[in-house]
């Protein structure tokens, strides 16, 4: 991981092609037992998700849409909701098993008509890919006047401070903890955005930024595999975490955003670049 000396942004070098992500999927990281356990833990944030909307549901697109669970409550909280993900295995799931309007295939090669979305939803997607600049700009036309996209990513700020504690954890004696679960505290994708070089990016796209919060954690424990008891214990520090980090939020008046994830929003309201 390397940061660049202009805008802060930590990002890995060299970074995938669109090619090696078509060729990333493998039986490990995609099994059905996991990805249906994961779109469970999820449901709660779903659900809270679509219970902020005050106003009549539109049509929605989905990037990164996966095995389709989030296209699946969309849908039934009245929707129009598309898809759109690489991973053949999500997408034939998708739209067998669920029945909805997943494609496959990068947005590149998806014709999908222009200012034609009232949502578009990129959950933990921009960290996954080579160049989420162009990918926010290419979602932009996509949205009707007003429109809105909401993005969720791993807060930059969180785990580098997560990697530096494991770091110095591990050199006092605690390494074979953490080499049995590298990952239980700190996640480094392609890019780790923090809350300002992730306004930058909705500003640089095009988009009017709106807000940066905490995003609240998914329920008990989606990836590791924990068992009952260590899903509890898990949702118990996920739930402290959050509420000392709001704690800073709101007494710093949302200058502060250290949680673990983020929540953004951005608003389609600039005038559009000659297509």
């Amino acid at each position: 991981m390397v940061q660049c000396h202009s805008c802060s942004l930590l990002y890995r070098n060299p970074r995938p092609t669109v090619s090696d992500l078509r060729g990333s999927y493998t039986d490990k990281w995609t099994s059905l037992e996991w990805e249906e356990r994961v779109g469970d833990r999820r449901t709660q944030q779903f659900r809270r998700f679509f219970d902020s909307f005050a106003d009549p549901p539109g049509r929605l697109l989905d990037i990164g849409c996966g095995y389709g669970f989030f296209l699946k409550m969309a849908e039934e909280r009245g929707w129009e909701a598309v898809g759109v993900d690489l991973d053949p295995k999500g997408i034939a799931y998708a739209k067998g098993r669920l029945e909805v309007n997943a494609i496959l295939g990068d947005l590149r090669d998806v014709h999908l008509p222009h200012s034609s979305f009232d949502l578009v939803t990129l959950w933990n997607v921009v960290e996954c890919v080579p160049d989420p600049l162009e990918l926010l700009r290419q979602l932009r036309p996509l949205l009707r006047d007003g429109g809105t996209i909401f993005i969720r990513t791993q807060n930059e700020t969180w785990h580098r401070m997560s990697f530096r504690l494991t770091t110095l954890f591990s050199r006092l004696g605690w390494r074979s903890v953490f080499d049995k679960q590298p990952f239980a505290t700190f996640i480094f994708h392609m890019i780790s955005f923090s809350p300002t070089t992730l306004r930058l990016l909705i500003d640089n796209a095009g988009f009017v930024p709106l807000s940066i919060e905490n995003s609240k954690p998914t329920q008990g424990d989606p990836y590791l595999g924990l068992g009952s008891g260590g899903e509890l214990l898990l949702t118990l520090i996920k739930l402290i975490v959050h509420g000392l980090a709001q704690s800073a939020y709101l007494a710093s008046r949302g200058r502060f955003v250290i949680g673990p994830s983020l929540d953004a929003w951005g608003r389609q309201g600039k005038i559009h670049e000659t297509v």
